[in-house]
């Protein structure tokens, strides 16, 4: 997912879902400083198909509005719906919490530009191990596509985390963009 915040044109993108199909979870926590409280009153979320050799394809996207309750000192916590291809607000929902907070403000002589300070560390995400690519996933492509290189597929199935089916589906997307070139 790719948070951005209006106004300010900071972005913050969360690490991949593997696996999670159509009910990731980031549990993602982002401290946005704000110069004020009229700089950003929309926050943009984009959901995206992580490709290995594609480019990436947004799948889902909401543009919400931050009320002024929020700045009142108000926590907003909500399900918004997500746009597509399917439709406004047809795609799923996303949950997100939202509050706002002020923080103490420090001043640089030399730049005369006032710069909030983080209080609290920011938290960190250990991301789980790699999957161990079973050499048997490797034999069963590798039978499917003989003229595709072991060491493609291996590093294929390690872009999808595992996942035998994605990967199936990536060779196969990736062996039919090849024969569209040859046939033009």
């Amino acid at each position: 997912a790719v948070v951005s915040t209006q106004s300010t044109g900071n972005t913050y993108e969360t690490f991949t879902h593997g696996g999670a199909d159509k009910s990731p979870c980031w549990n993602k926590v982002y401290h946005c400083p704000l110069p004020n409280t009229h700089s950003v009153r929309t926050v943009s979320v984009e959901i995206f198909d992580e490709k290995a050799l594609t480019e990436d394809q947004r799948i889902a996207y909401a543009k919400i509005s931050v009320p002024d309750s929020v700045f009142q000192g108000h926590t907003l916590d909500e399900w918004f719906p997500l746009s597509g291809k399917l439709g406004e607000g047809k795609e799923g929902s996303i949950n997100l919490i939202i509050s706002y907070t002020t923080m103490p403000m420090i001043t640089l002589p030399y730049q005369r530009i006032h710069y909030p300070y983080q209080v609290a560390a920011p938290q960190h995400f250990t991301p789980p191990p790699p999957p161990e690519i079973k050499e048997s996933d490797v034999t069963a492509i590798k039978d499917m596509f003989p003229e595709v290189d072991k060491e493609v597929i291996r590093t294929v199935l390690e872009s999808k985390h595992g996942n035998l089916d994605s990967a199936v589906a990536a060779i196969l997307e990736i062996m039919g963009d090849g024969s569209n070139q040859t046939q033009n």
